[in-house]
């Protein structure tokens, strides 16, 4: 655990009022250990030696991005599924080169996958990790994200990996998920999470997208496990695809641990009206959601009904890894929407129907309220862990901006991104991550996706794409 002190100096400092609106006035930030102890201008304490004093008068200071619902060890298979439906994700990714990958493999990817994201200013994410099949894979997965130095809800999956594809041959899931379910039992009873590395940053969760496919009274025995063992529990809400959490949670009156949905597009106004009488939070993935159909992205929607809402990558071999991204897609989707309707009556909008300090809110205090972690992270704060991240002011793409908020969603880029802090400690500082010798690790990634793609070679992926549709049932409703 870190024990140095900070002084971050005259930043223009993100705050957020009762209102959910932005300010950024110039103020001083008092980092001690793993908290933030003062907020205030001048703060005088430049004379105890023990602090140091970071001049912050041109950066943007705001509490680190929150991503609320990301697949880090899918980063090592980028590019592979750009042109894809998700159907065809699942084909040529999860159902697919996920067969090949070995715990090594795991741990290699997963690290990537942290770095990818601390670098670009989150501070925090939710990680759905559904390909914990076997003890050795999680504890890679785990390792790689402790030494990334993110703070993680690290969301263990039950879930099937092919055994062999062309055709694709599936485990026995009768035995293979009662296993895996024991495996994240068992992971429940760590203190800490993967050993005396672990300051608290890393926590465990679970990622639970079976319970419609297993007998009505197990799923409700692992839901309640969760919700008694303070377990924050991540499903994917995506109807279309045979995925529908939400719809079985509430017609089966399912226990409610601490639940973070994705997704949950088009959402109707019972839908809206249950995820806020039961304290649900929901993270739209506006890339990902747009790219393969699960329909419009809905997050502004949620959060316009004062829901816990975020904003997520979802899967980084599929989309940017940066919640730059998704609020600006998220925010221009959500625009271009309502302004159709508008259109469609021969109107036009007399004022914008959604702000940047909207998405801005999902991507900080927003999401942290998503994943129920408000009173700890999201804003900056007397008391809350120190998780922040300075933005440049000075670069071509930030220069001459006057208003932060504008700025930091419409115009601002991971390059813009100049230190990052996580529990006190810097992971990330001016301009040069700190957890890894990047140099040394980026020459590795590509060694290992070398030899991935060798493995793979001759595998007919039209096949495999087939073989899933009637998995899925899917075939008749593919055109």
């Amino acid at each position: 655990m870190t024990s140095s002190s900070y002084l971050i100096k005259g930043g223009h400092v993100l705050i957020w009022d009762n209102q959910k609106k932005s300010s950024f006035p110039q103020l001083d930030i008092l980092v001690e250990n793993e908290n933030i102890t003062k907020i205030g201008p001048n703060l005088g304490v430049e004379n105890d030696k023990s602090i140091e004093v970071i001049d912050a008068t041109s950066h943007i200071v705001m509490p680190g991005f929150i991503d609320g619902h990301r697949h880090a060890f899918q980063s090592q298979l980028r590019s592979t599924v750009s042109n894809h439906t998700l159907l065809e994700y699942c084909a040529h990714l999860l159902q697919g080169r996920m067969a090949f990958l070995d715990a090594d493999d795991m741990y290699l990817s997963q690290l990537s996958g942290c770095i990818e994201a601390v670098n670009s200013g989150v501070t925090t994410i939710m990680d759905h990790s559904h390909a914990v099949t076997t003890p050795e894979r999680a504890q890679k997965c785990i390792k790689a994200t402790l030494e990334s130095g993110i703070r993680s809800i690290y969301c263990a999956a039950p879930f099937a990996i092919p055994i062999s594809l062309n055709p694709m041959t599936l485990p026995d899931m009768t035995v293979q998920h009662a296993a895996q379910i024991d495996m994240i039992k068992q992971l429940a009873t760590e203190r800490p999470l993967g050993g005396p590395l672990n300051d608290g940053r890393v926590t465990l969760g679970l990622g639970f997208d079976t319970m419609f496919h297993i007998p009505a009274e197990i799923s409700r025995d692992i839901l309640t496990f969760a919700k008694e063992n303070n377990l924050p529990t991540t499903m994917h809400d995506v109807p279309r695809y045979n995925l529908p959490a939400l719809t079985y949670l509430r017609d089966n009156n399912m226990p409610l641990p601490q639940v973070t949905l994705s997704h949950t597009c088009d959402p109707d106004a019972g839908t809206i009206k249950w995820v806020k009488e039961n304290n649900i939070g929901v993270v739209s993935t506006p890339e990902s959601e747009m790219a393969m159909s699960h329909g419009h992205p809905s997050g502004l929607d949620f959060h316009q009904a004062e829901c816990r809402a975020g904003v997520g990558v979802d899967s980084p071999a599929i989309c940017s890894g940066d919640l730059f991204m998704a609020m600006r897609l998220g925010l221009q989707e959500k625009r271009v929407r309502e302004n159709a309707r508008f259109h469609e009556r021969g109107k036009l909008a007399d004022v914008v129907p959604a702000r940047t300090d909207e998405v801005l809110y999902m991507a900080t205090l927003g999401g942290a309220e998503a994943i129920h972690m408000e009173s700890q992270i999201g804003s900056l704060e007397e008391g809350k862990l120190a998780d922040l991240v300075l933005i440049r002011t000075d670069s071509p793409g930030m220069v001459s901006s006057v208003d932060y908020s504008a700025a930091l969603v419409t115009h601002a880029s991971a390059s813009d991104v100049d230190s990052v802090m996580v529990n006190g400690e810097w992971v990330k500082r001016a301009g040069k991550l700190q957890k890894v010798d990047w140099n040394g690790l980026k020459v590795e990634l590509q060694k290992n996706r070398a030899e991935l793609e060798n493995r793979w070679e001759g595998i007919d992926w039209e096949m495999n794409k087939s073989d899933l549709k009637d998995m899925w049932h899917v075939r008749d409703v593919m055109e």
